[in-house]
Order: C-alpha cells, then structure tokens, then sequence
C-alpha cells in the first residue's frame, strides 16, 4: 500500500452519526462503487471522481502501482475510522490453493493526519453468511512496542456486490469508541 495516488485503488469515507458511506474501487481491470446512504445500498458499474471523497466527514484512500489482484486468489481491503480523524487500513492477499485466511499475506498501517505507522503483525478475521458475505469482522493489530494490541470489532450495517467483488459498510467499536468502517472483498 501506498499513500501516493497509483492505477489501483480502494478508497471512501463517510459518516456512522449520518448513517452513510462510499466505498469506490478500480483494481486491475475491473472497478465500481457502493454508496450506503439512510440504510439503502446502491450500486455503480464504475467509480466516478465523487465516490469515496464527495462528502465531509472521514475518508481514506488506498493505492497501489502493481494490480493487487495478479497472482491472488482472495484480496481484502478493511479501512476503519480511527479517533482524531486517522484511519486504520488493513490489506490481506491470499494465493491460490491456500486453506482459509489465516495464510494470507497481510499488513495494517495506522493513518493519521501527520504520519503512517505501519502495524508489526496485522490479524483479520471474518465470519460469513452462507452466500459467503462478511457479517462480522475482527482485526487485531501489534506494534514492536510492549503495547497491548489494538483490538477491534465490527458488524455489518449493509453490502452490495458488484461484478465478484463485495463491499460492504460496517459498526466498529474499539475501546469504547465508535466509527464506520469498510470491507472489500474479491475473489477469484
């Protein structure tokens, strides 16, 4: 992940107090956007200049120079908004033939407004529904330091899919707080 503006990217934002979110991708050759606003979910074939940054409130982006997807099976993108207007983003590519995600190459990264800190060891778990939909998620996220890990839930308030890739809005708490988060899921 970068934080410069590359070909690929997965990027959004939006409000858990006004109940809603943009998520907008182009990864490869394919792209879309899923917009959550007053508990509706809508879908776009393409991203478009305002998907993921039209509106005041959180946001984040995410890109990359290389096409995440090549050589993958599974690639995730959870991004989640953090106090203080900062933004945990967590990615996890999984190859072909591996058996569930703890095998994934994963990575998780600390956004705020002056810095990037990057986690020493990011965990992402997910629990599906039978159509294979994210329902919850969980990350848990270590730094280098003898600090406890960052520990964060979440629950989905509503997702769409769009040409094999979900995206989805999501309620995270952690430690107390509240902010909405995003999860993108594709696969092969």
């Amino acid at each position: 992940m970068t934080e410069a503006r590359g070909g690929n990217y997965v990027r959004g934002g939006g409000s858990l107090a006004e109940g809603r979110g943009e998520i907008a991708w182009r990864l490869g050759d394919s792209g879309g956007a899923v917009v959550l606003a007053e508990g509706e979910m809508t879908v776009a074939a393409e991203p478009s200049a305002s998907h993921g940054v039209s509106s005041p409130g959180w946001a984040f982006e995410s890109s990359w120079d290389a096409d995440p997807l090549e050589g993958a099976a599974v690639f995730r993108h959870v991004a989640v908004e953090a106090p203080d207007g900062a933004t945990i983003v967590v990615s996890s590519t999984g190859a072909p033939g591996i058996e569930g995600h703890g095998l994934e190459r994963t990575e998780g990264i600390l956004r705020a407004t002056d810095a990037a800190t990057p986690f020493d060891e990011a965990l992402l778990s997910t629990q599906y529904d039978g159509d294979g939909r994210p329902t919850r998620l969980g990350l848990e996220l270590w730094r280098g330091d003898d600090a406890p890990p960052t520990r964060i839930a979440a629950s989905l308030l509503g997702g769409a899919e769009r040409g094999g890739t979900w995206a989805g809005f999501f309620r995270c708490r952690a430690d107390g707080a509240e902010g909405l988060g995003s999860y993108l899921l594709w696969r092969s």
